[in-house]
């Protein structure tokens, strides 16, 4: 038995598979444009400067494949610093990546999110046998004091994280990367460097030593004296390639 839809409701139908069609063709763009927004990760040639380059070089430390990393790009709201955190975390507890997110993104500052994949601050101080002055000499000296407990910022976190995976990549000390960036030297600036980046002639946006926007200052509270929040510190390069 065969039955025939009604004219109106022929029409309701045609007008609800349209609409799903062009959400769908809107949807499209959309992703691939945020795909191409973050080809820097996956291909060092489309790096605009030295902390892109130095988070292209991360996702080259930690191996994951871009299919498990780009999802999870457009919920984090500051990439530049707190992607090599939650590589880092990802690899350190053996945590699917969108585990690390999803905690960091429902609210959890990141000591938080360490106690909760049980990796202990300890691991961030590796290679760091003694002070290594500012900015991140009072994390330091509070967590040679209280070890295990140690309540650290948003910000001191991404810094020593980065310097953990800078040290990785281009074979420098913790310590001296530490202790570099109170001279105004940033890790991205060093991977950048080692990486022959500079050697090219190529810019990196005028921030080759102040601007800690890579790996540095995750919850904007900056120290000051040049190494920003995360986004905006003040650079000392000027920018033209030669260093």
């Amino acid at each position: 038995m065969t039955m025939s839809l009604s004219p109106r409701r022929s029409l309701r139908i045609l007008a609800a598979a349209l609409i799903a069609g062009a959400a769908l063709a809107a949807a499209a763009p959309a992703k691939a444009a945020i795909s191409g927004s973050f080809d820097f990760l996956f291909d060092p040639a489309r790096a605009a400067d030295d902390h892109q380059f130095f988070l292209n070089r991360v996702v080259v430390q930690f191996g994951i494949p871009r299919p498990a990393i780009e999802p999870v790009l457009p919920r984090m709201r500051n990439l530049e610093p707190e992607l090599p955190v939650a590589l880092f975390l990802s690899h350190a507890s053996g945590q699917p990546l969108d585990v690390i997110v999803n905690l960091r993104v429902g609210g959890l500052p990141w000591c938080d999110v360490f106690q909760r994949v049980h990796v202990p601050p300890d691991v961030i101080f590796v290679g760091i046998d003694r002070d290594p002055g500012p900015p991140y000499g009072k994390a330091w000296g509070y967590w040679k004091k209280h070890g295990r407990g140690t309540r650290l910022s948003d910000s001191d976190i991404c810094g020593l994280v980065g310097v953990q995976v800078g040290h990785r990549i281009v074979g420098v000390s913790p310590y001296e990367l530490a202790h570099a960036r109170g001279q105004g030297r940033t890790v991205a600036y060093a991977v950048a460097e080692k990486g022959g980046r500079h050697g090219k002639g190529r810019g990196n946006g005028g921030n080759s030593q102040g601007n800690d926007n890579g790996p540095g200052h995750g919850n904007g509270n900056g120290h000051g004296n040049g190494h920003g929040n995360g986004n905006g510190g003040k650079g000392h390069g000027n920018g033209n390639g030669k260093h």
